[in-house]
Parts: structure tokens; C-alpha cells; sequence
């Protein structure tokens, strides 16, 4: 495997440290959000590094995001079951998502002379929660098991076909873990988004999210959501390695993708709801963002 993307976030990963900064720092292939466990394993430091530029590679988006949510059998934690649903069709309908329209690609040349998708960003739909039956009954998965189960489910009619602007965003049980060249979630990472096929961009491709659960309160599991959502909007291929490249999208020149350089939370409301998110690195300010979002 190419070396993956990790983004540390003892913020997300450690119940009392919401505040805490998230970094990114390069060891292989995927784009992972570390524990401090898989921080310390690694050998990586405990400070972010300095804000900086996102730069567009070619690559696309999600023009209006339409988000599934996959609960992985019977047994992942009732909270998360019933607050995601909430959650995920406030997330996609908000300021939250508006404030990525900077990183639309219609009007932007990338710096590789690859062209553009002429993409814009805008608000997305969510389509609905889904309870799967998995086919693959293991309480230890690869990704690649999880590729093919979101195959499988797609082939028997159980999830809504994929198309471009589609993520599903997988939420597990306690118990099930998701291995990656050796680390092991909730042990060394907690959470990732990906692509079936990152060496092109692909008209038959799927974009994912990966939610373990590893006890972690409903609070730590709406920011991870989050994440990778702002960065699978703005990056849906996401960057092997340090080096970004087509068809990778909004990336800094060392591949950090828009949630990697900002640590800290806000809230979104919508209704009577509140929801713990991300904050993101706006191009437009030179900062991460600040302040609390609603929906719609």
C-alpha cells in the first residue's frame, strides 16, 4: 500500500478533550483520525502544524452532497441510532456547509495545469438511515471488507445506488474493529473517509465514511462525522500521502485536507437540537473557522 494520511484528534478520540488540536501528519495510504495511543505508537508529535493554504489539484467535489447513513447490524450503540438521522440531515442543510463554498472549483485553475471540475458547492440532502445486515458477520474487518459490503448492499437493493455526489457515512458497533496496514481502530485511529477508487475520478466510484464507535460519547461521534464529511465534500479522493496530486481536489501542498489544521468544535442548532462539528480552514480568512452554525 502507498503511505496514508493521518489526522490526529485527541479532541474527537479522548471523551474530555473536545478542545484539544487536530493535526494531519503523513505515514500511508488512508486518512485517518489517530488516538493519542496511535500518536504516541507512531511516534508523531503533539502540536498541529501552522495554518496555511488550500490549493486545488483538479480533483472534485461534492456539488450537493447526498449523505446515507449506514448502521452496521443490530447492535451499534441506540444513541448514535437515533441521533444521527437528526444530525446528518442538519449537517447537510446548514451554514455549516455554506461556508465550504469558497472551495466550489468552477472559477479555480489548479495548480497542476489539470484543469477543473467547474464544480459549486452548495447544500446537500440527506437521504435516510439504512440498518444493513451484513454479509460479513466478522467482528474484525479491513477496509476492503467494508468496500465490499457496501457493494454487496448496494447490488441486493438494501442501500440507494451510488452516484458522485453520494457519501455514505458508516456508523459500527462497539466490538467491531477496522484494520489498516496494522493499526487497529480505537486502539490507533478512530475514523477515515475514502474512495473505491482513488487513482482517477471515476463515474462509477463510492465515497465513504468509517465511524467506529469505541465507546466514545454521541458528542466525540457527531465531531469525527464531521470531519470527514467537510473533507470528503472538499476532497472526495483523499491525498496519498504528502504529496497531493490529481484527483485529489482541495488539499495544502503537504496534503492536509480543510479539518486537519483545526481542533477546536462549534455548535450546530437546528430546531431544539443542538450538535457538536468540526471546525475548518477557510482559504478566504487564513484561518480555521469560528462560531456555531444552524440548520436550516
Amino acid at each position: 500500500m502507498r503511505p496514508f494520511t493521518t489526522c490526529l484528534s485527541a479532541c474527537v478520540l479522548a471523551a474530555a478533550a473536545l478542545g484539544s488540536p487536530a493535526f494531519a501528519a503523513k505515514v500511508g495510504n488512508y486518512h485517518v483520525m489517530l488516538t493519542p495511543e496511535g500518536r504516541a505508537q507512531l511516534g508523531l508529535p503533539d502540536t498541529p502544524p501552522p495554518a496555511t493554504e488550500m490549493f486545488y489539484y483538479g480533483g472534485s467535489v461534492f456539488s450537493n452532497s447526498k449523505v446515507v447513513s449506514v448502521i452496521w447490524g443490530p447492535n451499534v450503540n441506540p444513541t448514535t441510532v437515533s441521533t444521527v438521522p437528526g444530525f446528518s440531515a442538519a449537517l447537510v442543510n446548514s451554514t455549516f456547509v455554506d461556508q465550504m463554498g469558497e472551495y466550489s472549483t468552477k472559477g479555480h485553475k489548479s495548480i497542476n495545469n489539470h484543469g477543473s471540475t467547474k464544480q459549486i458547492i452548495g447544500r446537500g440532502t440527506y437521504l435516510g438511515q439504512v440498518q444493513i445486515r451484513p454479509k460479513n458477520k466478522s467482528s474484525s474487518l479491513t477496509d476492503a471488507d467494508v468496500q465490499a459490503e457496501l457493494h454487496y448492499q448496494i447490488k441486493i437493493g438494501k442501500l440507494p445506488h451510488q452516484d458522485l455526489n453520494t457519501l455514505y457515512m458508516v456508523y459500527f458497533p462497539d466490538g467491531v474493529t477496522i484494520t489498516l496496514d496494522g493499526l487497529v481502530s480505537c486502539q490507533q485511529f478512530g475514523a477515515y473517509h475514502f474512495a473505491t477508487n482513488d487513482t482517477k475520478l471515476a463515474q462509477n466510484n463510492l465515497f465513504y465514511s468509517v465511524e467506529p464507535s469505541c465507546h466514545y460519547a454521541i458528542e466525540n461521534i457527531e465531531f469525527a462525522a464531521s470531519h470527514e464529511f467537510a473533507e470528503a465534500t472538499t476532497d472526495n479522493v483523499p491525498t496519498p500521502g504528502s504529496n497531493p496530486d490529481f484527483p485529489q481536489a482541495w488539499n495544502t501542498s503537504d496534503g492536509y485536507e480543510i479539518g486537519d489544521l483545526c481542533g477546536s468544535g462549534g455548535t450546530l442548532t437546528a430546531g431544539s437540537k443542538t450538535y457538536t462539528v468540526t471546525q475548518v480552514f477557510l482559504n478566504s480568512t487564513g484561518r480555521c473557522s469560528t462560531g456555531n452554525y444552524t440548520s436550516p
